[in-house]
């Protein structure tokens, strides 16, 4: 059952290096609410950038979501955020998170594996090129912990969390509620307040 909270948790999270990838989601906020990112970012193909700012996105939906103490085998566990298939995140900026710490767990980033389950992962990010596996996975993850978040068109749609969307050179993402509703995880109504929401079925 899907629970809602009007205030993110006191996550502890470090500083220093970091400092851009927490500073590029309130750009990234301020952006949504006011039309969104420049043109100029998608125009020229950055994938660098475009994937940065996803990555952001990731961290920072962390901060608006809680998963239940069961969810890590300890209080020292790391937040695993799995990527399935081709792994569109450079090295280099996959390392800016894994310092970063998320109620207290370090952020761990690692490829998900077609013997892996699902529940093993808090995140599975799922890329625009995976759609057949986001068709398996998807229904796989459901009433676990995972928060599954894709870049795929309709990605909500067929009962994903989340799904990263590009409208007119802006960056949107989209909630499935019901599919929310079917996970164990507590969701901030802050970031339900700057998706848009959806319904398994609902055309894209």
């Amino acid at each position: 059952m899907l629970t809602l909270w009007s205030k993110p948790g006191n996550f502890r999270s470090d500083r220093g290096s970091l400092h851009s990838v927490s500073g590029i989601f309130f750009c990234l906020v301020l952006c949504y609410l006011l039309g969104g990112l420049p043109a100029g970012l998608w125009a020229q193909g950055e994938d660098d950038a475009e994937y940065k700012i996803k990555l952001a996105f990731l961290y920072n939906f962390t901060q608006f979501i809680q998963w239940p103490p069961d969810a890590f085998q300890d209080a020292n566990a790391p937040l695993m955020v799995c990527v399935a298939g081709t792994d569109p995140f450079h090295s280099e900026i996959e390392q800016e998170l894994r310092g970063r710490l998320v109620g207290g767990h370090p952020i761990e980033i690692r490829k998900f594996r077609s013997n892996d389950q699902p529940a093993a992962c808090h995140i599975i990010f799922i890329p625009a090129a995976e759609k057949k596996l986001a068709e398996k996975l998807v229904p796989a993850a459901k009433g676990s912990s995972t928060l599954t978040v894709g870049e795929i068109k309709g990605f909500a749609d067929m009962g994903g969390v989340i799904n990263l969307t590009v409208e007119q050179n802006k960056l949107r993402f989209e909630i499935n509620l019901e599919a929310a509703m079917q996970t164990r995880l507590k969701i901030s109504s802050k970031l339900l307040a700057l998706a848009k929401i959806v319904k398994v079925g609902q055309a894209p």
